[in-house]
């Protein structure tokens, strides 16, 4: 496979999964995608909270009270990364300003969004795990954890994503990637 057809399948998999996804190659549209891309991830990760609640809300209902805090901290962990997600503030980012960002850069940054895509199904995963094993307190506290370390993983990417979006400049040299 050659270097352009990576490109082309990794692309169209990031532009399956974010409606209206085009890139960032126009500068005036780079907030606008930006905005959209994380107004996505955002709605994704809300729309696990129901799931959680439904689990409190069985746990509760079945006298298990002593089993909802870890799945309350999962909530809670879900409510700061989709608040994060969704009002990040990026400053001066001159990533929105730059009139040409060459190739690796962009792949760079293509790359990025998909991973997060990617972290914000491994969530879902983990919360329909957690579902699933709901019935004792071991599958509670287990999926809880598992949940968890997963929304702490994705929440690390996207610091990461906001340092990268953060620390890009014109300056810098011709195609050097904005993280590896």
């Amino acid at each position: 496979m050659t270097d352009s057809t990576d490109q082309r399948n990794w692309i169209e998999r990031l532009s399956s999964k974010i409606p209206g996804y085009s890139g960032y190659v126009d500068r005036e549209r780079r907030r606008d995608i930006d905005k959209l891309h994380r107004d996505h991830l955002a709605d994704r990760i809300r729309s696990l909270k129901p799931s959680l609640t439904e689990v409190m809300r069985e746990l509760t209902n079945g006298g298990r009270l002593f089993e909802v805090g870890p799945v309350e901290q999962a909530i809670k962990k879900l409510d700061q990364l989709e608040n994060r997600v969704r009002f990040a503030s990026y400053g001066y980012a001159g990533f929105f300003d730059v009139v040409k960002i060459e190739q690796p850069q962009l792949d760079s940054i293509y790359k990025f969004d998909l991973a997060l895509v990617e972290n914000v199904d491994k969530i879902e995963a983990k919360v329909n795990q957690l579902k699933a094993q709901a019935g004792t307190p071991e599958g509670i506290k287990s999926g809880c954890a598992e949940a968890a370390a997963e929304i702490d993983q994705t929440s690390r990417l996207f610091d990461d994503r906001y340092k990268a979006i953060n620390e890009f400049s014109e300056g810098g040299p011709p195609g050097q990637p904005l993280f590896s």
